[in-house]
């Protein structure tokens, strides 16, 4: 289920995190908890003074000046639904969230190939651009690993004068497979439902109250206060998110051991919330003043409440893909042949390749005892070599 992992534990990669990403190998992370810009045309900065003083990140975006060719051309060319999503951003939006949506594109075209079969990615994204990112993420991970759009609300700020106040983000939650790890957070029950629940329960009623399980934690969070100039964690970085949160995150879709990526790492709140669960962790981000932040965090005892604190390495040298494959796992096109044939879309020759070549994968021999419909139609003369999706050309591989 799982690649073989090519890179350290409690690892800060200080650069691009494209260059890191691929070169982690394909399959090795169980859970993403990350914070990307969120395309808000603005600059931010550190308070001074602080412990995260001089740090601030540009969140404005140009298709001129952000963008590189080879980006447009390999999704273009080898992810059309992706494609589609960056250029209606485009076209309805303007040139600044096509630009956003290409650049974080990319990027979630590498967390999902490093993840895990049963690993999950949790997105924090807020109005700007949660619309777009949400098709964006649809188009890259598919629909239908789409799991939970989860709401963070939270208080505090100005008070518009012709608006409802804005006191909410999104996580959008995503798994990799149909085998995504998840563990059901309970909390109790309010008073008044608990005194239901001991009503229910003495009087034998079917329906009663599991007032010692307590209730489910649901999509719509309000019980986790966000980070202002009074909270215990603050350490003056713009847009710091609570310990709270990202440890929910992570205790739910992660067993202790399991390896948790933050490849926008900011202010250390992944890497710590994973180190206080017992996580192995790895933050990236392009900031210099990164790796002190993550070791203040971390010799910070009110923060890990550890007596020793952990070492962490600091790298601006990507880790070396041992495991031989692409920079991400294709999807597949639909090109035109010539002016007006056009092959049907491999993906529709799935059901009669199972039925002529078989329900295992033709490159391993192996059929793992998995489903069949996971098997993936893929070319036997790639289309960098000027193969076709003609039937003749497709074969079945294993993910």
């Amino acid at each position: 289920m799982g690649g073989k992992v090519n890179f350290p534990n409690r690892v800060l990669y200080q650069g691009d995190n494209l260059d890191f990403l691929r070169g982690m190998n394909s399959g090795t992370v169980h859970l993403i908890a990350t914070d990307p810009p969120f395309n808000k045309n603005k600059d931010f900065h550190a308070t001074p003074d602080s412990l995260a003083d001089g740090g601030s990140f540009h969140d404005r975006w140009s298709w001129q000046n952000h963008l590189q060719p080879e980006w447009l051309d390999s999704i273009s060319n080898d992810y059309p639904e992706v494609w589609k999503v960056i250029m209606a951003g485009k076209d309805v939006w303007g040139d600044d969230m096509g630009a956003f949506l290409c650049w974080l594109g990319v990027r979630l075209l590498e967390m999902r190939r490093i993840l895990r079969d049963d690993g999950s990615i949790y997105l924090h994204i807020d109005h700007t651009a949660h619309a777009w990112v949400k098709c964006l993420m649809d188009a890259v991970f598919g629909r239908r690993n789409f799991r939970n759009e989860i709401v963070w609300c939270y208080s505090g700020g100005g008070i518009p004068k012709k608006d409802y106040p804005r006191k909410h983000d999104t996580i959008l939650r995503y798994a990799k497979s149909r085998d995504w790890t998840f563990t059901v957070e309970r909390k109790p029950y309010k008073e008044n439902t608990q005194q239901v629940g001991i009503h229910s329960t003495y009087s034998g009623a079917d329906n009663a109250i599991d007032l010692e399980r307590g209730t489910p934690v649901t999509d719509w969070w309000t019980d986790i206060p966000t980070v202002t100039g009074w909270h215990p964690e603050d350490v003056g970085y713009p847009t710091q998110k609570p310990l709270g949160l990202y440890e929910r995150i992570i205790k739910a879709s992660s067993n202790p051991g399991d390896i948790v990526l933050d490849p926008f790492c900011g202010c250390a709140t992944t890497p710590v919330a994973a180190e206080r669960q017992g996580r192995q962790w790895v933050g990236m981000d392009l900031w210099d003043g990164a790796y002190q932040q993550v070791v203040g965090r971390m010799n910070d005892n009110r923060q890990l409440l550890v007596d020793i604190p952990p070492t962490v390495t600091l790298s601006d040298t990507p880790p070396v893909r041992t495991d031989g494959g692409e920079t991400a796992a294709l999807t597949l096109a639909t090109p035109t042949v010539g002016k007006r044939q056009r092959h049907p879309h491999p993906r529709t020759q799935h059901g009669k390749l199972l039925a002529d070549v078989g329900a295992f994968c033709q490159g391993c021999g192996n059929d793992y005892g998995f489903d069949p419909r996971v098997l993936e139609v893929d070319h036997r003369q790639p289309k960098s070599d000027d193969g076709t999706d003609a039937y003749e050309n497709l074969t079945l591989l294993c993910p």
